[in-house]
């Protein structure tokens, strides 16, 4: 089961790092992490460069002028590909195992519906 990880984004290129490496250690691997930086003035944008080159799984990097979250949602929403939609703000983390538990309790809950 695909998963998008999505994160709206805004100045946050201090905090980034530290979701990265929480990302990049998951046991669960069929994912993608969306980003919408909502108009960064930071060093976001080469900071995701920097990733996209390091990880392991696909990150896609999508650039907006400041509108607000809110629409930084929206637009994750339309450029996930996963069949589960999970935002992680920029200063989450998660723990290694986050994505099996969801994955599977997602899968439980659907199979007794």
């Amino acid at each position: 089961m695909h998963v998008t990880i999505f994160t709206p984004t805004y100045n946050r290129a201090k905090l980034l790092p530290r979701l990265f490496e929480s990302l990049s250690k998951l046991d669960y691997s069929d994912f993608e992490w969306v980003i919408v930086d909502d108009g960064s003035t930071d060093l976001t944008s080469s900071l995701v460069a920097t990733f996209q080159m390091q990880a392991i799984f696909p990150i896609r990097y999508i650039v907006q002028t400041n509108k607000g979250k809110h629409i930084a949602i929206n637009k994750g929403v339309e450029a996930a590909n996963g069949e589960l939609f999970f935002i992680v703000d920029s200063d989450d983390t998660l723990t290694s195992n986050a994505l099996s538990i969801l994955v599977n309790t997602y899968k439980t809950e659907r199979k007794y519906k």
